[in-house]
């Protein structure tokens, strides 16, 4: 189970559901919101690779690039369900980058850690085909035997230096088709963004013109209900209605709802205030 939150934050996102994801003879437990988006739970994660809880959640709240990555989450608990920071599944791999290794003081701990980032350049290495760490290391030993059995003999060194030459000319051209590889899997990426998920987000104009709506809303509040702290309240609304985790993500299909729920939380307020100067012209 996980511990609680006591960020003094928002209530957190209701997951769609709960689930768990072994590694080795650990196990990381892991959230999917309604837009299908997976979160690995922060203090899972940090227990699962012997991390410090608060130092690996400072280093992600301090970060404006993490935390465009990390969102609170409603997950179960031993005291039920409580609002826990979590990290989208797609930033685990290279947030665990990012771990001082030395530091880790637990000898599995570090195995653990060192063990998940062999694994991760094998993937991505395997991704691109150039997992060839056995084709370098024979190389390397062919060429040093090479040089060791005819060391005297010129012939042989200007052969072993052409073949150098072409294994590094070899390895320029996987370089280039890493870089090729990646600028692929961009627009594959921008490809995958558009037809998956929701089909439009909202354009800037249409943040602007949400947030001038929701800015008008706390002025409501503040003048007729005498509300201090209106933000809050009506942002958490907003998650609440669209499911989603930031204004920016918000589908276009939901803006006209969003708008419109506003607009009716306006009037409510100034059909109350109404209603009172009513009352004191009767009297």
């Amino acid at each position: 189970m996980e511990e609680e939150e006591n960020d003094g934050l928002a209530q957190g996102l209701t997951p769609l559901r709960e689930g768990e994801v072994p590694f080795r003879d650990r196990v990381l437990r892991t959230v999917t919101l309604v837009d299908q988006q997976g979160y690995v739970t922060l203090n899972s994660l940090c227990d699962a690779f012997g991390l410090d809880r608060k130092g690996q959640k400072q280093r992600m709240t301090r970060s404006s690039y993490w935390m465009q990555y990390a969102v609170q989450i409603q997950v179960t608990t031993a005291k039920g369900l409580r609002p826990t920071w979590c990290l989208a599944a797609i930033a685990v791999p290279v947030f665990l980058t990012g771990v001082d290794v030395e530091r880790v003081q637990h000898p599995d701990s570090r195995e653990m850690i060192e063990a998940f980032l062999d694994e991760a350049m094998e993937v991505l290495a395997e991704h691109f085909g150039i997992s060839e760490k056995a084709e370098m290391r024979f190389m390397r030993s062919a060429v040093a035997r090479m040089v060791a059995e005819h060391e005297d003999s010129q012939g042989r060194l200007k052969k072993v230096e052409a073949e150098v030459a072409e294994f590094r000319q070899a390895h320029e051209e996987k370089v280039s088709q890493i870089r090729a590889a990646f600028g692929d899997l961009r627009q594959q990426v921008n490809k995958i963004a558009m037809v998956s998920g929701p089909k439009a987000r909202l354009t800037p104009e249409q943040v602007g013109q949400l947030r001038q709506a929701a800015e008008n809303l706390a002025l409501v509040m503040i003048e007729k209900a005498g509300i201090a702290r209106p933000y809050p309240s009506i942002y958490g609304d907003i998650v609440r209605i669209t499911g989603v985790s930031r204004i920016e993500d918000i589908p276009q299909g939901d803006l006209e709802r969003v708008l419109g729920w506003i607009s009716r939380r306006v009037q409510a307020y100034l059909k109350m205030e109404q209603g009172e100067e009513d009352e004191e012209d009767e009297a």
